[in-house]
């Protein structure tokens, strides 16, 4: 019992770490594509391409920024169990995986 109670906690945690990577990563990464050189120039006749090309930078970054707001909060929730499951094992103190299974 007390082998699958260590990998629900281990399981918590490495996804809640990923989760954290990866949304680190995509912010990121879109920070860096926003702020770049979208290699349109706007000479005449492209100035309307430039514009929507960094419209939809721009947009996508805006969708990504709310993403992570979702994110965190299953980040917060996934924290949450874990404080719990630890508290739950420190409540039930040593032996408890001992105990028959009904």
């Amino acid at each position: 019992m007390a082998d699958d109670f260590g990998v629900v906690v281990l399981a918590l945690s490495s996804q809640r770490s990923e989760l954290e990577i990866a949304v680190r990563e995509l912010g990121s990464t879109m920070d860096s594509v926003h702020a770049s050189e979208t290699g349109v120039q706007a000479p005449v006749g492209r100035t309307s391409l430039r514009e929507m090309l960094e419209g939809a930078i721009g947009a996508t970054r805006a969708q990504i920024r709310l993403g992570e707001d979702d994110t965190q909060t299953v980040i917060a929730r996934l924290t949450n169990l874990e404080y719990q499951t630890q508290e739950l094992d420190l409540a039930l103190g040593s032996g408890w995986e001992d105990l028959p299974l009904w």
